[in-house]
């Protein structure tokens, strides 16, 4: 057996809780959770979607995508409305306040993301996504 195999899925759920603990603790200066931020950022460049293509591109569940939708229509940053032709069907779409409030923390979220990743070279990011990607295509094909 590839003792690899089990150091690189080691070696990817650190890196991904020690990355998104950062990118977490960021957002909390925002009173906002990633997911909560993942959805202000998809709609803020993508335009208003059906709520479950928010939810897939999130990577999050019917369920819990209810509960962060609730979340920020509490805080008067998105509204959701039934699909005329398809009653079953909800979009959403930011509000003016929630176009207010991404336009500025987006921006810092980028700075933030430079300084997380400032010691990788252009060349290396390049070839580790490249090699994501690849991995979670491999990924996907075993049934």
């Amino acid at each position: 057996m590839d003792r690899n195999n089990l150091k690189l899925v080691i070696a990817i759920a650190r890196t991904h809780s020690v990355l998104f603990g950062k990118i977490e603790k960021s957002l909390k200066n925002h009173n906002m959770s990633i997911s909560e931020f993942g959805v202000l950022e998809f709609l803020y460049h993508k335009g208003r979607q059906p709520v479950q293509q928010v939810a897939e591109k999130i990577l999050v569940t019917s369920g819990t995508i209810t509960y962060v939708l609730d979340k920020l229509t509490e805080k008067g940053l998105v509204y959701r409305e039934k699909c005329p032709q398809d009653k079953r069907k909800f979009y959403v779409d930011l509000t003016e306040d929630g176009k207010s409030l991404i336009r500025e923390i987006f921006p810092q979220h980028e700075i933030f993301l430079e300084k997380l990743f400032n010691k990788v070279d252009q060349k290396t990011k390049e070839e580790m996504i490249e090699s994501l990607f690849s991995l979670k295509e491999s990924i996907e094909d075993i049934e």
